[in-house]
């Protein structure tokens, strides 16, 4: 088990994004990967965080890359996408 934390950019509102966000979560479960934490910078509601639990980090890509179009679509700007992981 890994724990990513990926920081990006959103082209809408958080709250347009949070609620397609939560849309997504059953989805994201039902492969494995489980949120901890998401939250945006205090002064700046465009620029995200998300922290989750996943198998591995190619089982994150592999349903990052699947599901592009829905994290697309939320208002990911997937491109600024920076992410860390974390091993324990």
């Amino acid at each position: 088990m890994i724990t990513a934390v990926l920081k990006f950019e959103i082209n809408n509102t958080f709250s347009e994004w949070e609620k397609a966000f939560y849309l997504s979560q059953s989805m994201a479960r039902e492969a494995g990967i489980f949120e901890i934490y998401h939250g945006h910078e205090q002064d700046n509601d465009n620029k995200v965080i998300v922290v989750m639990n996943c198998l591995s980090v190619d089982h994150m890509n592999s349903f990052m890359a699947e599901n592009a179009d829905i994290v697309s679509a939320s208002g990911h700007i997937i491109e600024t996408t920076d992410i860390k992981i974390y091993v324990n």
